[in-house]
């Protein structure tokens, strides 16, 4: 069975949906850097008016 984690973050400047292009790397790498070493898979990101949402496929 395939499991998935939620993440939210919160970012600097309010974003919507059409702005994840202009998303700074330096907001999003330490996350993927933390996901990654804990052998989470990113499965999708979402930008929201407060933040970013990033979902995680587990290990079994």
């Amino acid at each position: 069975m395939v499991r998935y984690k939620a993440q939210n973050r919160m970012v600097k400047a309010v974003l919507t949906a059409k702005d994840e292009d202009r998303i700074a790397e330096e907001t999003i790498q330490p996350v993927l850097d933390e996901g990654a070493g804990n052998g989470w898979t990113l499965h999708s990101f979402q930008s929201t008016p407060a933040g970013l949402v990033f979902i995680w496929e587990l290990p079994d």
